[in-house]
């Protein structure tokens, strides 16, 4: 059974409740139960379940098998939820470990790193607000973070980058420096991570206006927004993938008959097939 907040929730009155299953919504949100996180070679999924007012941490084998590998953490965590589809994510690049947030709409936010050899704890983080996972640097060194700074108005965030090296918060937000006028709004519905863990590339869904791809380099901590020009019904872009060409270079958001529009992904430029 998986833990996590209704989509039709109340969304004010949400962040007064005790934890239930969602550290930052709409956007990355914790979930127990389910399918879990997969390693990098799909072999072993890693699942927080509810222990009482704590968590256990499971290593499964592609078969659902437990191993001996397991964990216990004081309070309520769950695996990173990066998109409403339920893509998890979290895994750091290597395969080395993982990342579990808290649940729930709390002033405080938490996370642990944990290792995939041994789900021995190597880190927790604990920060005033409203944040979700989001994204981890190829080296392991920066933990990228969705940040909620309004209860009135979920659907705005900005991205925030942690150093896991100095365990500090890092000052502003990441952001397109080229488009400041850009919210970031919406609801992320599907993400493809460049083949050497660099770029994450988020498609949003944004009622009322264009859907985008949020182009986050983590390794500089810079993004770029790319408007995706949809005019159709807007129930279309929830069912949009994003796919990564054979070389990286370009990225295209497609639908059910084919692909919608190809972005350059060194100049941000479209094409149309």
């Amino acid at each position: 059974m998986v833990r996590r907040l209704g989509f039709l929730l109340v969304l004010v009155g949400a962040l007064a409740l005790p934890a239930v299953a969602s550290a930052a919504y709409p956007a990355p949100f914790a979930v127990q139960g389910g399918a879990g996180l997969p390693n990098l070679d799909g072999s072993v999924r890693y699942v927080a379940q509810s222990a009482g007012a704590n968590t256990r941490i499971t290593a499964l084998s592609a078969a659902g098998v437990e191993s001996a590998r397991a964990l216990t953490l004081r309070g309520a965590y769950g695996i990173a939820t990066l998109t409403q589809n339920g893509l998890t994510g979290g895994l750091f690049h290597d395969g080395s470990a993982f990342v579990a947030q808290s649940l729930g709409l709390n002033s405080t936010s938490s996370f642990v790193v944990i290792g995939t050899k041994d789900l021995v704890p190597l880190q927790t983080i604990k920060l005033k607000g409203t944040f979700g996972f989001d994204a981890l640097s190829p080296d392991g060194s920066k933990l990228y973070l969705i940040q909620h700074t309004s209860a009135q108005d979920v659907q705005h965030y900005i991205v925030r980058a942690y150093n896991l090296k100095t365990h500090t918060l890092m000052k502003g937000r990441v952001a397109d420096k080229t488009q400041k006028s850009w919210l970031m709004q919406g609801w992320a519905v599907d993400r493809v991570t460049s083949a050497d863990g660099r770029w994450a590339y988020t498609l949003y869904s944004n009622p009322g206006g264009y859907p985008f791809v949020h182009a986050l380099d983590t390794v500089r901590g810079v993004a770029h927004c790319i408007g995706v020009p949809w005019r159709g019904d807007q129930n279309e872009p929830w069912n949009m993938k994003l796919a990564l060409n054979e070389d990286g270079r370009s990225l295209a958001v497609n639908r059910k008959s084919g692909t919608f529009v190809s972005i350059d992904v060194s100049t941000w430029k479209l094409s149309y097939p």
